[in-house]
Formats: C-alpha cells, sequence, structure tokens
C-alpha cells in the first residue's frame, strides 16, 4: 500500500480528501502546515507522494516546503489549490512537480493525477538510474570520450578529455576546439569531424597530442562516429580517443629487437656475416662465465667482472661495498667507474694486462677479450690496495664530504677494501688471462660451428632441390619415352608387335609412378607399397580393360614403405604378373576378378596376384618357360633377394617372397 502525505491546513477539505484517498486504497497522512509536512516527508517512513497546497496560511507555504523536501530527497509532489490564477502557477513552476490539481476538480481527477504521478515518477526515476548507469560509465573510460553537435560545439565529455583541455566539462561544454587549440590543430580536429559525418560512418586516424594538464605527448587513435536521430539528420560527432603510445613504442622497440636478432643470427650462420654486428652476450655463455668467475671470487676473495666493448657490465662477483654502495651511485665518481671500464684495455693486445689506479683511489686489473681477432670485451679484477700502498684517509674523507655520503659508512667501506701483493696479482691475472684465452677460442668454436652447420643446412637443402629437379626431369624423360612407344605401336600391324610395344610402355609407367610418389614433401625417399601397387593396379586395368564392369579388383594392401630402388623391381614384377593374370584369366568379352594382397611376417614381404581362370598346365615349370615377362621376373625376383612360386587351384595365384629392407 503507498503512502501518500496531504498538506492542507483547512481541515475539512483535509479530511474529505483524505476519506477519498483511502477509499482508493491509499495510506494517508496529514500535515496543516509547511513545517509539518518538511517534517513528516523526511520521516524514517515517509510517505510515497506529497499532495501539497499551496497556500498554508502563517509560515512558509506549500512552495518553500516542496523545496525542503525536494533538496533532501527524491519523490513525487502534486500540488493542490483552490486558485487558478497564472500567478499560482508560475510559483511552482521552478520545482520538480508531478501535477496542478485544483481543490474542485473533483476526486475522479485527483485520483488520476495522483496515479499519473506515480508513473511520471517511475519512469523518472528508471531514466535517471540509466543515465547514472551511463555517466558512470563514461566517466571510468580511460580513454578520452567527448560528443560534438554537427557545427563542433562540444555538448559532454568526460574527465579523460579534461584533462586534455585542462578544464572541467562545464566550461568546455558549448565552446569548440578553437577556443583551446591553436588553429592548426583544432582545423585538423573540424575536418576530421566533416569527413566522419560527410561518409556517414566511422573514421579513425591516429594523431600526436599535448595534454594540457600536465604537458605529455601522447599518440592517440581517435574514432569519430557520426549520430542520427530517427529521420536521419545529424545531430553531432562522437569521438572517442585511445592513448597508444606504449603499444606503438612497444611495437617499435619489437621491429628494433628483430632486426638486431636477425642481424646477430646473420653475422653468426652467414659465410660473410658481420661480426661487428655481435655484442659479447651474443657470442659467450654469460650465465655458465658468471658461474665459473663466482667460483673464483669465493675461493680468491678477488672481485671480477667482464663488460662488452661499450662498457655494459655481463658478469659482476664479489664487488666492493665502496664500489657498489657509493662509487657507482654518485654522477661523478660513476663516470670515472666507467673511464676506467674504457680506458684500461684500450691498446692492450690478445694474453696482456695492465693495473691502473682509477680517479676514484682504487687499483683494477684488466685483460683483453677477444674473437676471431676482434676485441669483443674485457675481463677485469680489482677494487684493492696493493700491500705498500698508503691510504690517504683524510682524502677520501674530503671525497665523501663532496660527493655527499655519508662519511662513517664511507671509511668503514673503505676499511674493508681488500690488500693483495703484486705477486699475487701477478698470479691471479696469469689465471684470468688464460681464461680469457679459454673463452676466446671457445667464443671461436662455437661461431665456426654455427657456421659450419648452417652451411652443411645449406648444402642439404641444395641437395633436396636438385634430387627433387632430378626426378621430376626423369619422370619427363620416361613421359616422353612412354608416348613415343605409344604413337608407334599405332602404326604397327604385326599383333605381336604391338603387344611388346605395349608391355613396354607399361614397365616404363611402372618406374614413372615411383617418380610421383617421390614428389609428394614427405616421401624422403621411401615409397608407401599400398599406394603404388594400387596405382599401378587401377593403371593397367584401365589400359586392359576400360570397361569399368568387366574386371573387378580386389585389394589387401596394409600401409608398408620401402626403398625406393626395391619398389622400382617390385613394381616391374607386379606388372608382369597382373599383366598375365588379365591375359589369361579374362580373356576379351568375358567377366573377371583379380586379387592382389601383401602381407608381412617374420621379416619377409609376401606378394599375390590371383586370378580365378583356368589355372597353369600340367607341364608348366616357371623356370624354364620362354616368356620374356617370366624371365624378367625371376631375375627380379633375385635381385630383392627373394623367390618366385605359382600355385594353381581354381585359377593361378604367384607368389613373390623377399625379404624386407
Amino acid at each position: 500500500m503507498k503512502t501518500i502525505l496531504l498538506v492542507d491546513d483547512e481541515s475539512l477539505i483535509a479530511l474529505s480528501t483524505k476519506l477519498g484517498l483511502q477509499d482508493a486504497g491509499y495510506r494517508v497522512l496529514v500535515a496543516a502546515s509547511g513545517e509539518e509536512a518538511v517534517e513528516a516527508a523526511l520521516a524514517e517512513e515517509g510517505p510515497d507522494l506529497v499532495l501539497m497546497d499551496i497556500d498554508l496560511g502563517p509560515g512558509i507555504d506549500g512552495t518553500e516546503a516542496a523545496r525542503r523536501i525536494l533538496e533532501r530527497r527524491r519523490l513525487p509532489i502534486v500540488f493542490l489549490s483552490s486558485h487558478s490564477e497564472s500567478s499560482y502557477v508560475a510559483k511552482v513552476r521552478g520545482l520538480t512537480r508531478y501535477g496542478y490539481v485544483s481543490k474542485d476538480a473533483g476526486g475522479f481527477v485527483l485520483l488520476s493525477s495522483i496515479e499519473m504521478a506515480f508513473e511520471l515518477f517511475d519512469a523518472h526515476e528508471r531514466l535517471r538510474e540509466s543515465e547514472s548507469r551511463l555517466t558512470t560509465l563514461i566517466k571510468t573510460i580511460p580513454d578520452l570520450v567527448w560528443l560534438k553537435d554537427a557545427e563542433g560545439v562540444y555538448l559532454a565529455c568526460n574527465p579523460s578529455f579534461e584533462r586534455f583541455f585542462g578544464a572541467p566539462e562545464s566550461e568546455i561544454v558549448g565552446k569548440t576546439d578553437y577556443d583551446f587549440l591553436e588553429a592548426e590543430l583544432a582545423d585538423f580536429f573540424r575536418d576530421k569531424d566533416r569527413e566522419a559525418i560527410r561518409a556517414g560512418s566511422q573514421r579513425s586516424n591516429e594523431e600526436w597530442v599535448t595534454f594540457a594538464s600536465d604537458g605529455h605527448r601522447a599518440l592517440l587513435e581517435t574514432i569519430k562516429t557520426p549520430m542520427s536521430d530517427a529521420s536521419g539528420k545529424v545531430l553531432g560527432v562522437l569521438g572517442i580517443g585511445r592513448d597508444i603510445t606504449e603499444r606503438k613504442l612497444a611495437e617499435e622497440a619489437l621491429k628494433a629487437s628483430e632486426d638486431s636478432v636477425q642481424r646477430k643470427l646473420a653475422a653468426i650462420v652467414e659465410p660473410d656475416g658481420d661480426l661487428g654486428d655481435l655484442g659479447l652476450g651474443d657470442i659467450v655463455d654469460v650465465p655458465s662465465l658468471q658461474a665459473l668467475l663466482e667460483d673464483f671470487s669465493a675461493l680468491t676473495g678477488m672481485t671480477t667482472a667482464v663488460l662488452d666493448s661499450r662498457g655494459t657490465i655481463l658478469v659482476a662477483t664479489g664487488w666492493q661495498d665502496i664500489c657498489t654502495k657509493f662509487f657507482r651511485k654518485h654522477p661523478l665518481s660513476g663516470a670515472f667507474c666507467t673511464e676506467s671500464d674504457l680506458f684500461l684495455a684500450k691498446n692492450l693486445k690478445a694474453g696482456e694486462y695492465l693495473d691502473y689506479r682509477c680517479r676514484n683511489g682504487l687499483w683494477d686489473v684488466v685483460t683483453p677479450l677477444f674473437v676471431d681477432a676482434r676485441h669483443v670485451g674485457n675481463i677485469y679484477t680489482g677494487q684493492f690496495f696493493y700491500e705498500e700502498d698508503e691510504v690517504d684517509l683524510a682524502a677520501f674523507a674530503a671525497q665523501a664530504g663532496r660527493y655527499g655520503f655519508d662519511e662513517g659508512e664511507y671509511l668503514a667501506a673503505l676499511a674493508r677494501v681488500p690488500r693483495y701483493s703484486r705477486a699475487a696479482i701477478a698470479r691471479l691475472m696469469d689465471f684470468l688471462v688464460r681464461l680469457t684465452n679459454f673463452v676466446s677460442r671457445l667464443s671461436y668454436s662455437n661461431l665456426k660451428l654455427a657456421r659450419a652447420t648452417a652451411d652443411l643446412r645449406r648444402a642439404e637443402e641444395e641437395k633436396e632441390l636438385l634430387l627433387k629437379e632430378l626426378q621430376h626431369r626423369v619422370k619427363n624423360s620416361l613421359a616422353i619415352v612412354s608416348s613415343f612407344l605409344r604413337l608407334n605401336k599405332t602404326e604397327l600391324l604385326d599383333e605381336a608387335a604391338q603387344r611388346a610395344f605395349q608391355e613396354a610402355s607399361d614397365r616404363i609407367k611402372c618406374i614413372s609412378l615411383i617418380y610421383e610418389q617421390l614428389d609428394q614433401p614427405t616421401s624422403a625417399g621411401r615409397i608407401r607399397l599400398d599406394l603404388y601397387l594400387s596405382g599401378l593396379a587401377e593403371l593397367l586395368r584401365t589400359t586392359y580393360a576400360p570397361d569399368s564392369g568387366r574386371l573387378g579388383v580386389e585389394l589387401e594392401l596394409p600401409e608398408i614403405e620401402c626403398a625406393q630402388k626395391r619398389a622400382v623391381s617390385l613394381g616391374l614384377v607386379f606388372n608382369e604378373l597382373f599383366t598375365n593374370a588379365l591375359k589369361y584369366a579374362c580373356p576379351p568379352g568375358r567377366p573377371g576378378s583379380i586379387g592382389i594382397s601383401l602381407r608381412e611376417s617374420g621379416g619377409q614381404l609376401e606378394l599375390r596376384v590371383a586370378d580365378r581362370g583356368p589355372g597353369l598346365p600340367a607341364d608348366f615349370d616357371p623356370r624354364t618357360a620362354a616368356s620374356l615377362g617370366l624371365r624378367i621376373v625371376h631375375m627380379l625376383a633375385e635381385e630383392l633377394g627373394g623367390s618366385i612360386a605359382f600355385e594353381s587351384d581354381g585359377g593361378t595365384t604367384a607368389i613373390l617372397r623377399f625379404p624386407r629392407d
């Protein structure tokens, strides 16, 4: 049940109105003054609607009471008055109201006005919530979002766009780009607006802009979409600008990195590759060298470092606190360190070393690192005093003051700097020189190995290409010979000669099918016998029995591979056996059937070609047969290391047995 607060200072009218509302199903609260109305409306269990008389006598009137209520709470207010003059209507014009009803309008009008007020209020609340969600969404979007009318006047924008112009939305709305930007950039934005409007569809572009809020520059990917009403009239342009600066920089860095990797790869694997494209970190195994020198520092207490030719530190072990916590922290003393790093080995030859007192006051020793006669870096030890050195504490204290170091901590770190005899340094450097030579030779060997591997890979690829070209030429040559035989066969009148030409052509086709399989990208010089024999059978069937209904071929061929040379011999045997079966088991005009099977057992392959013809003569001996085809079969069977046998029982079965390669 909804509750209505009735505000009227005339008790009889209030009572009558209350009873009418209660009859309509409402719960009714009554207030006789503006002050009572405010208190009742703002109570915890306040009304759902206020029915407010404008003229309430002494105290605040209905319009003021309504204003105070609406400042604290959202609810519908319907005004009642016995006056219909325009001056009374004007008094409530500035308030959020949901109706103005004359007291003498009657109960039906009042109830209808109340129902309409509830419906209108609910609609307004839904719209307000929707607008609130939309506003929150737009304001939280990190992209720049703005809306202009067709003339380029700003209608709205979000906080990200406010930072671009360096002004709040309230100061942006109603103005154009020319109020905030230089004319050239404003012209550019306006042209892009017009371009989207003319196209009637989304348009995008990239543009560098400077944010007025903090002066930073950003690359924006801007999308502009024309907004139209239901009739198609253009209302304005919605703009969205996304900061793609980091993405663009990442893409450029990735491209540069890819180019660098390609150059380094070419330097390593190409015979004439330029080693100048390689840094020390590209040549040596940095993690292994780090582990080796860590063990060296643990045994000797010596500091070590490996730097490339640009001064980049690749390996560092056992460094002294005075360097890591002080010298390399300050720009000036750090520059002295870099000066030492780059100077020491500048003029040294392979196997030499040099000690040098850096401008920060400690000794460093260096030996150069060469790969293929190119100076690629240096190996250091240092950060020590010789035993005979006299340390000037006053000078170091003054140094602390000059660089702003904590004097106590700085001098304590100085006291921890180790001392070595010159003999000890000489022994340690002898080791580092040998280590340097070892790393150089190993790195050079790795380069040579990489190049040799690349050369071998290229040679294999060239060999593969040559082999494919050879196979292609052989296959074409076989096709030419086969075509030549077919053409000459048509000119022969003697049937025996024609048959000889046909058989020769068939044998050539057997070999040609091998090369067709070798053209397959996964053949690797191996022949799938199931594919080869089934293809050969179909070729012979269509040649000798073009009527597909006359001859049936039954295949039992599992997936078995063999080398190319053995496949050629097997194919020629199969050709003779299959054509013999056709000749004797399926004479012209009669249907027939040939069965072909290939099995493997105990490392042996067994090929069977069986027909359902009349069988072999009783005195048939394949070893003494005069047929050229059978002599070829016996010769090829021996070449395969196998044997050929014939069985005759309701037909003829030829059996070739040979070892699998």
